[in-house]
């Protein structure tokens, strides 16, 4: 898991775990760009989380119910890296 990544995504619920994406687990090409599942504590997966971080402080991530629905879309700068316009 990136923890750059997780840093992102506010998990509100104590009830739900963030596993990493077993695809992504298995090959990961960009490291730009993560994607994690949203598990209870039985192992049940009742969504997904893709995130981005970009060397210029563009971050943001997408969190998907287990139909594939967006839950929330948030874009933001990347702690510790100011993205200002200037």
């Amino acid at each position: 898991m990136n923890a750059c990544h997780l840093e992102l995504f506010p998990l509100n619920d104590s009830q739900l775990t963030i596993q990493p994406h077993e695809t992504v687990a298995e090959a990961q090409a960009d490291g730009s760009k993560s994607m994690f599942d949203l598990c209870k504590d039985d192992g049940e997966v009742v969504g997904y989380v893709k995130t981005w971080v970009h060397d210029d402080g563009f971050a943001g991530f997408v969190h998907f119910d287990s139909d594939g629905n967006v839950v929330d879309w948030q874009v933001c700068s990347k702690p510790g890296i100011d993205a200002s316009l200037n």
